[in-house]
């Protein structure tokens, strides 16, 4: 493990890297791992726009965590924060496709922001869902609602990264994604600190 300020590296970040590389992703994980840079820093702006202190940031095995306390955010203020990443990806997105005809860089953002809007609990859309259910109805139902429709959406990722890699001997950088959405997520209870992103 690396420390530098808030910034930890740990070695599972050295190994996915590895296993990605090994899995044949090696043409383009330059391309995903800045698309994952201008993901981050959108949420940074975001957080840094809305008052929110950024505790720290971690580089894992199934990518980056931001750490911040947003305890006195508004519930919309908070989802314009985690949205904000998703929307750096999909602004980029249409403008390497459009302006600079960087087709395959346009392709990682799309395919990072629109993976990170899933509805999964260790992804954006899932946060965003946690937090509209917690602003309409309150935090305990969010967590009982959020929790199994989390799951079910893991576990057909998962499945069908699983059958993409079997049959067509494609997809497995995609089924290491997916599979990381199933293990536990670390977020607090209540709306007190949250881990942005873990992709």
């Amino acid at each position: 493990m690396w420390n530098w300020g808030k910034l930890t590296v740990t070695w599972g970040f050295g190994a996915m890297l590895l296993v990605a590389y090994l899995a044949g992703a090696g043409s383009v994980l330059p391309l995903v791992m800045l698309s994952a840079v201008c993901h981050e820093l959108g949420h940074l702006g975001g957080l840094r726009l809305a008052g929110a202190a950024v505790e720290r940031v971690r580089l894992t095995a199934f990518g980056a965590e931001i750490r911040a306390d947003t305890r006195y955010l508004p519930y919309g203020r908070e989802i314009l924060c985690t949205l904000a990443g998703p929307a750096v990806n999909l602004a980029l997105a249409l403008l390497f496709s459009r302006v600079s005809g960087e087709y395959v860089l346009a392709g990682a953002n799309l395919l990072l922001g629109c993976f990170n809007l899933l509805p999964m609990p260790s992804l954006d859309g899932g946060r965003v869902l946690y937090l509209l259910a917690s602003w309409l109805a309150d935090p305990m139902l969010a967590d009982r609602v959020c929790r199994p429709v989390g799951l079910g959406c893991s576990v057909l990722l998962t499945a069908a990264a699983l059958a993409l890699t079997l049959r067509h001997g494609a997809g497995l950088f995609l089924l290491l994604g997916a599979a990381g959405t199933l293990l536990p997520q670390t977020v607090l209870a209540g709306r007190g600190q949250y881990t942005y992103d873990t992709v």
